[in-house]
């Protein structure tokens, strides 16, 4: 009995396709170019059932696809900012050299406490300015023995730096 989505081919005609629709005797098809035939069921044959044949491959996927393994959800890069009025709201009473230690204090205790949770890397936003802090930040870096590079252009322009604790 032909069904819907059976591949068929006429008997005494190169012509091939996929069953559409079966009304009594007559076979509905589409051809692979996309041109829909009539024919008589007696004059056409049963070539494949295109729903199991894909069915099929589809289990047979499955079956070789490698089993996913449970894993840990991947850990967002922790993006810090130090521009000053973060990290201390009333700021203006202090000097520009006092605004600057507190900014790298913060920036020394961020460092210490994601490397020590062994993250492998965070985000460090210190504006684009005269590149003061960003310098400061360097050397900090630097003296903790500790990779760094531009963060995303995309997202912070130049104003942040990305810190490496762990080579990928």
């Amino acid at each position: 009995m032909i069904q819907i989505g059976d591949k068929i081919s006429v008997i005494d005609d190169d012509l091939e396709g996929i069953v559409t629709k079966v009304d009594g005797s007559t076979i509905h098809f589409e051809t692979a170019e996309g041109f829909v035939f009539d024919y008589d069921a007696r004059k056409v044959v049963v070539i494949g059932n295109l729903l199991q044949e894909n069915l099929k491959k589809k289990q047979a996927i499955q079956k070789d696809k490698p089993k996913a393994t449970p894993h840990k959800k991947s850990v967002k890069t922790p993006v810090f900012d130090l521009h000053i009025e973060k990290i201390q709201p009333k700021h203006q009473h202090l000097s520009a050299g006092h605004k600057l230690q507190i900014q790298l204090d913060e920036a020394q205790r961020i460092i210490h406490r994601h490397k020590n949770k062994h993250y492998k890397e965070l985000v460090l936003i210190h504006g684009q300015g005269k590149g003061v802090l960003r310098s400061k930040i360097i050397e900090l870096l630097k003296k903790n023995n500790l990779s760094y590079t531009d963060a995303d252009y995309m997202k912070y322009g130049t104003g942040a730096l990305l810190v490496i604790f762990y080579e990928r």
